[in-house]
């Protein structure tokens, strides 16, 4: 099945219009044809079947058949992961978060962060593919912090969860598979860079009400850290 994007500006009650890449990509690549169904997200959650009535030099416009909303996620579940040296495995990161049902990334820097190399647009553009690869009708925001403390104020009300290679692991107290998802409505994940949190990061998170959890005995990449958390709350 092909999933195409169209924000909720170019949504109506009555049809869709596609513009841009992916009008290009479905005329061009898949070669769509008027009367051809589609299916095409919003990003907030809005899922619209229909069949395209024109195809245009640049818009495609699909009438609508068939819509439905799906609801947000929940628990919702906020990835925050310190910046990758690599862009490959930053974003590498970024698109397998949002086929694991991020709701929202938050990507920091800190007192190890090797190298930045974010390049907000692209990350943007791969967290659009997964969203449809994986079939979600909800895109994650992409925002950038200054530092983990920064980003764990900005969300005051969630559980705090932060993966560290230093905690016991033997300890069920300690493990993020014993982290329970019945009652909080928001929970942030937090995950370090190449070279982890310093010392005085994790007390800052610590004091901020953070828990410290382990994911393992085994030291794993930031990019396998951010899957192996989130895999958690499949």
């Amino acid at each position: 099945m092909n999933i195409y994007y169209a924000p909720p500006s170019q949504v109506h009650s009555q049809f869709v219009e596609l513009t841009g890449q992916e009008a290009k990509h479905a005329s061009k690549v898949m070669r769509a044809r008027e009367g051809d169904k589609l299916t095409v997200v919003d990003g907030e959650g809005g899922r619209y079947d229909g069949t395209i009535a024109r195809i245009l030099d640049e818009s495609i416009q699909i009438n609508v058949k068939e819509s439905d909303r799906t609801s947000y996620p929940h628990p919702e579940i906020v990835l925050g992961l310190g910046i990758i040296k690599k862009r490959d495995r930053l974003e590498f990161a970024v698109e397998k978060a949002v086929e694991l049902g991020a709701a929202e990334i938050g990507l920091f820097r800190c007192e190890r962060t090797v190298k930045e190399n974010v390049r907000m647009e692209r990350l943007q553009s791969k967290a659009l593919s997964a969203m449809k690869q994986s079939l979600r009708a909800w895109l994650p925001d992409i925002r950038l912090f200054d530092s983990p403390g920064q980003l764990v104020d900005h969300y005051p009300d969630s559980n705090i969860y932060v993966a560290h290679e230093k905690i016991n692991p033997d300890d069920p107290e300690n493990r993020a598979d014993g982290i329970s998802t019945k009652s909080p409505q928001k929970m942030l994940l937090m995950i370090g860079p190449e070279g982890g949190f310093s010392v005085s990061e994790v007390k800052e998170m610590k004091d901020r009400g953070a828990k410290v959890v382990s994911l393992g005995p085994n030291r794993l990449r930031a990019e396998t850290a951010a899957i192996a958390f989130l895999s958690q709350f499949l």
